[in-house]
């Protein structure tokens, strides 16, 4: 048993280190004052759309698909490693305590989480309900409660061997946790509320007689912690150097027609290598379409009017910085210095490739400002062009070495 609590705490105590390592990078001085300025800017916009509203609006309805994503999103975070499938399997019968770890450490993160969204909700439910703030704090601690059944849950449909179990337990959950937010939110009658909790808490023991003296599924939990910690890593490769990310290809062949509009000649080498690793290798292109439609679904879900054109900018820039590492992205790769191409030339089809990404988002987004001010849309394209042309000079030429 102590050397079960000992590996745990070895585990973890590695995990703070490479976290520590690498946040130092992702949030520095210049990431902290962006940050300061958007919440900032949102609080102070949030506030103003709070005033706006009447007791019409459904408010119970965005709260339960908000809280509903949360209690529904996360998996047990355990930790493990690709070695412990052979060095750890003769332990298997006795790493209950080592996982019952894990879950309380899982649940201890879920809960600064849920904690945030519900003290965002909780100025909305105020405003349209008339609540108090105690019933907010009593609707906050059910929740935790039932963050602890859908943690449960999440662990045991690990064991789920069909593709489709995977999205039926999540939908099924999801909906089931929206019902009961919803009835919480709403005021709805109270059995109400009791039916779906007692519903969730049955399909909970369903999960757990499914899987009761099932060996433990090494090879699952295992991808499943490398994706997660992927995903940390690839973040903090935007900031610095990191040895432990693993390159993704996507092959996306129904994006081959901007490839194939690129000129065949000795001149555009390295911009059909540019444009096809951003289109195909690692996040790139998923990063762009995410933070375009994070901020259209703001434009659009809060119309700011001539704020929009901030919102925008912000994007942008958000944007625009994380596809910095694109220049390096084959940097490792010495066959491109034969290629009978010059330097400068490198560096053009990088900046075009990068312009035309933020100048097709800086469209979508006007798009969407369009649809409360058309004045308001124009004038963010014109500051948006505006915008990256100051920061290629001002900051994106100096990293480009």
């Amino acid at each position: 048993m102590s050397k079960i609590d000992a590996l745990w705490k070895q585990r973890f105590q590695q995990y703070l280190v490479d976290v520590r390592r690498y946040t130092k990078y992702i949030l520095n001085d210049h990431i902290k004052l962006v940050l300061i300025f958007a919440i900032g800017g949102l609080a102070y916009y949030y506030q103003q759309w709070l005033s706006t509203l009447t007791p019409a609006f459904p408010s119970a309805v965005v709260i339960a698909i908000l809280m509903g994503l949360i209690l529904t999103m996360g998996q047990i975070q355990t930790f493990l490693k690709r070695p412990d499938l052979v060095f750890l399997l003769p332990l298997e019968t006795k790493l209950q305590p080592y996982f019952i770890k894990s879950f309380w450490f899982t649940f201890t993160i879920q809960l600064y989480i849920l904690l945030f969204a519900t003290g965002a909700a909780a100025p909305l439910h105020v405003k349209v309900m008339h609540d108090s703030y105690s019933n907010v704090f009593v609707f906050f601690l059910l929740l935790l409660i039932l963050k602890v059944v859908n943690l449960g849950m999440s662990w045991w449909a690990v064991w789920f061997e069909e593709k489709w179990a995977k999205w039926t337990d999540y939908i099924v959950r999801f909906f089931l946790n929206a019902v009961f937010t919803y009835f919480l939110f709403s005021h709805a009658y109270v059995l109400f509320t009791g039916v779906v909790a007692v519903i969730m808490i049955a399909l909970a023991i369903y999960y757990r007689s499914l899987t009761k003296r099932k060996p433990i599924k090494w090879e699952k939990l295992i991808d499943l912690e490398e994706k997660r910690m992927g995903y940390f890593y690839r973040l903090a490769n935007l900031f610095t150097d990191v040895p432990q990310v693993k390159e993704r290809i996507k092959r996306r062949r129904y994006l081959d027609w901007l490839v194939a509009r690129i000129p065949f000649r000795q001149s555009a080498t390295y911009h059909y290598l540019y444009t096809r690793t951003f289109l195909r290798s690692g996040d790139y292109l998923s990063l762009l379409v995410r933070l375009t439609v994070m901020g259209g679904f703001l434009i659009v879900a809060a119309p700011f009017q001539y704020g929009n054109i901030v919102v925008v900018l912000f994007v942008v820039y958000m944007t625009g910085f994380q596809l910095l590492p694109l220049w390096k992205q084959h940097k490792q790769i010495l066959w491109l210095s034969l290629y009978p191409v010059e330097a400068k030339e490198r560096k053009k089809a990088f900046l075009d490739v990068w312009k035309k990404a933020l100048y097709v988002q800086i469209l979508v987004l006007a798009i969407a400002v369009a649809f409360s001010n058309i004045v308001a849309a124009l004038l963010s394209v014109a500051a948006g062009a505006v915008f990256i042309h100051l920061f290629v000079h001002a900051y994106v030429n100096k990293k480009l070495t």
